[in-house]
């Protein structure tokens, strides 16, 4: 399980000149990495946007839900990738522990084509959050991408991303979803290797290169 789908749990602080803050002050934040997928992404190959595994991907996110809906605090909210095998993996876990879905494209994958581009040129971009709803019914709507892709935007998903680009992307992303919550909420964060890692690091308030 801990090879497809890791979690963390990382304290987000709200800004404060208090030195010593209670559970109640803290914001919990899981970072996950989808399910194992049904077909094997090949860099430079694909598939790119392949769906999880209907056995062993779907019992990888539910595994990961049950740990989440048996914690305390369970998340109130899941941000997930608008890629299939992250959306996927958050809608179950959306549906176990009783939050919305909110699809997230400042969380989408690594921009680099090795990630997204196949051997003829085509480019994979994934499903709109409108086109997953018609089949995950946890996903909210009502929700529009805080970090939608934007040419040129410095900070939001461009095509091609150096890893400097993914780091400004990812801090960038967790500060617009975090600041637009207007109360406090634990969140759960579906995404991809490298995003995960570069989120982590920002969290924790170290170096975000990728290892």
């Amino acid at each position: 399980l801990q090879n497809r789908i890791y979690w963390a749990v990382i304290y987000y602080r709200a800004m404060s000149d208090v030195e010593e803050k209670k559970d109640v002050d803290r914001q919990y934040v899981w970072l996950i990495r989808y399910g194992l997928t049904e077909f094997s992404l090949v860099e430079g190959v694909g598939p790119y946007d392949s769906d999880i595994h209907p056995v062993e991907g779907v019992a990888h996110a539910q595994a990961v839900a049950d740990k989440l809906c048996n914690s305390t605090p369970k998340p109130d909210v899941v941000y997930a990738d608008p890629f299939l095998r992250c959306t996927h993996t958050g809608h179950i876990i959306a549906s176990t522990v009783q939050a919305p879905l909110k699809i997230e494209e400042g969380l989408t994958e690594w921009q680099t084509p090795s990630l997204l581009v196949g051997p003829k040129g085509a480019m994979t971009h994934p499903r709109t959050a409108e086109d997953h709803k018609k089949r995950f019914d946890t996903i909210d709507l009502t929700y529009s991408s805080l970090n939608p892709a934007e040419e040129g935007k410095a900070g939001a998903p461009n095509f091609e991303e150096s890893v400097e680009d993914l780091k400004i992307r990812c801090s960038a992303t967790l500060d617009k979803i975090f600041g637009a919550m207007d109360t406090p909420q634990n969140a759960a964060i579906v995404s991809h290797a490298p995003c995960n890692q570069m989120m982590a690091l920002y969290l924790a308030g170290q170096d975000t290169n990728l290892v």
